[in-house]
């Protein structure tokens, strides 16, 4: 059964419990939690893009206490760096939406963010879920 959210939908933020941002690289992604109420949960994390890694986020997505319909996971579309995680993550119940990696930095520019780490773009992919300004993709978007 896929649970994923339908193609290109606008997504209500509000209606989870939780929101993470991941950015995800060829050997690391890094990871934060919001609620929607706009305070941080989880500050940035780094983990391994490998199975080790996953279980790393998942150590931390669990100990929300929520189950993991509940929380929504956003993505950049990065080529196939982000593929096995995304798996490993829908196999496991989790919300997923893949953004476009323009979506983010124009939402960055806008608001003056100008440092660009892996914990910074995680931060803003959870700001962009958060503040449900952008369409979020249940597949990844052809970039």
């Amino acid at each position: 059964m896929d649970q994923s959210i339908p193609a290109s939908s606008p997504v209500d933020a509000s209606s989870f419990k939780y929101v993470v941002g991941v950015d995800i690289g060829s050997q690391t992604g890094s990871m934060c939690a919001f609620r929607p109420d706009k305070s941080q949960v989880i500050k940035p994390t780094d983990f391994a893009n490998a199975t080790p890694g996953f279980l790393v986020l998942l150590t931390k997505l669990a100990a929300l206490g929520v189950p993991p319909a509940q929380i929504l996971l956003g993505l950049e579309a990065t080529s196939r760096y982000g593929e096995n995680l995304s798996h490993f993550l829908e196999s496991r119940g989790y919300q997923l939406g893949f953004l476009h990696p323009r979506q983010t930095h124009a939402f960055a520019q806008r608001r003056g963010l100008r440092a660009k780490t892996d914990k910074l773009d995680a931060t803003t992919i959870a700001r962009v879920l958060r503040e449900r300004e952008m369409l979020v993709s249940a597949r990844c978007p052809q970039t």
